[in-house]
């Protein structure tokens, strides 16, 4: 087994490590958070216990220890010097890192502020059910959201998918895949999904709510469409390497636009902006992959730092849009802001195409 290999088998103990440690502090989470005594007001009270926060506590130092153990610069000594910490891919890896660790964290703050702000859930008795009650229930299957664990299957296909590419097929055959299967099939979908929005004869959100879904859903349809230009624009052939973060790009769009299309959460915007905010950083890392040269005496604003300062500006500016209005049903004003992002990145799109000469 060489060195990368070694690293590699690691990093995937680790992960699987602290993966475990994780899940087992969920579960001890849940098992004592469920239903104590009913208080005075006839809830039940879930308070949280001390071996709650020794547990974190462990999980944490043992993530600490880990990355400590990855990172040192003396650690490992017994490998070669030719290792991922003194490579030129290791500001990709880091950037990575940071990525997954920053989305894990927007992650949990949204988490905790829709639990937060859910009350808790009385102790009541169920009654048999009325006629009123059963003929409110087609409605009401009508207008159920679909439930998040329904993409689980997808995700394996995505998941399976990427192991047979690793694992059988040539580089060649998966920029074939990737141009010719993977992209145009995401491109058709994407279309029969704006179909099926556009002819919906039910809604539960608002006028301008849906405003605010068309006009970031077709701007996610344009980032496609502009990801698939740069794969055919990079003609990589037997150099493609990039397979995982085309296919990671391709999965988030769709997630992103289930949560636009499909759920009613107030925070789906902002992870539409998180994820906008990302696809600049997804690009630089698909052209470090790649070693896609940059242009010549390139402007500023032809590079992705433009883009992403935007995306980090309206992110901030729906945080703010989230804490002004708390009820869901006044979107106008945030509405005129997805429409203003849509023409300033338009705008910024235009400018960065680099002169002919």
């Amino acid at each position: 087994m060489d060195d990368r290999s070694l690293i590699f088998l690691e990093i995937m103990i680790a992960m699987a490590a602290v993966g475990v440690i994780a899940f087992a502090v969920f579960l001890v989470t849940q098992y004592a958070r469920r239903p104590r005594q009913a208080g005075a007001d006839g809830a039940a009270t879930q308070s949280p216990q001390w071996y709650e926060f020794l547990l974190a506590a462990v999980a944490l130092l043992v993530v600490v220890a880990i990355l400590s153990w990855q990172l040192w610069p003396g650690a490992q000594s017994g490998l070669s010097t030719d290792n991922w910490r003194f490579g030129s891919q290791s500001p990709v890896f880091l950037s990575v890192m940071a990525i997954v660790a920053a989305i894990g964290l927007i992650g949990f703050v949204i988490f905790a502020f829709v639990r937060g702000g859910q009350p808790a859930r009385p102790t009541t008795i169920h009654a048999a059910p009325t006629a009123a009650s059963q003929t409110a229930e087609p409605d009401a299957a009508v207008h159920e959201s679909p439930s998040a664990a329904r993409l689980l299957g997808l995700l394996l296909l995505g998941v399976a998918i990427l192991l047979v590419c690793w694992v059988y097929v040539p580089t060649a055959l998966q920029y074939t895949l990737m141009a010719t299967m993977i992209y145009p099939a995401s491109l058709a979908v994407a279309l029969v999904l704006l179909f099926d929005k556009a002819t919906r004869a039910w809604s539960v959100k608002s006028a301008a709510a849906s405003i605010r879904e068309w006009i970031v859903c077709d701007a996610l349809v344009i980032f496609l469409i502009l990801g698939f230009l740069n794969l055919l624009g990079s003609a990589s052939g037997e150099t493609y390497s990039a397979l995982f973060w085309d296919f990671l790009f391709v999965a988030l769009f769709f997630l992103m636009f289930w949560l636009l299309d499909r759920k009613e959460t107030r925070y789906r915007f902002l992870l539409a902006y998180g994820f906008v905010t990302l696809i600049p950083i997804l690009l630089l890392i698909w052209r470090a992959v790649l070693e896609v040269p940059a242009p010549e005496a390139l402007s500023w604003w032809s590079t992705i730092w433009p883009f992403f300062i935007l995306g980090i500006i309206f992110f901030v500016l729906e945080i703010i849009s989230l804490i002004a209005t708390r009820d869901s049903d006044h979107q106008t004003v945030p509405a005129v802001k997805d429409g203003l992002f849509v023409v300033i990145y338009g705008i910024l799109l235009l400018t960065a195409i680099p002169d002919a000469g």
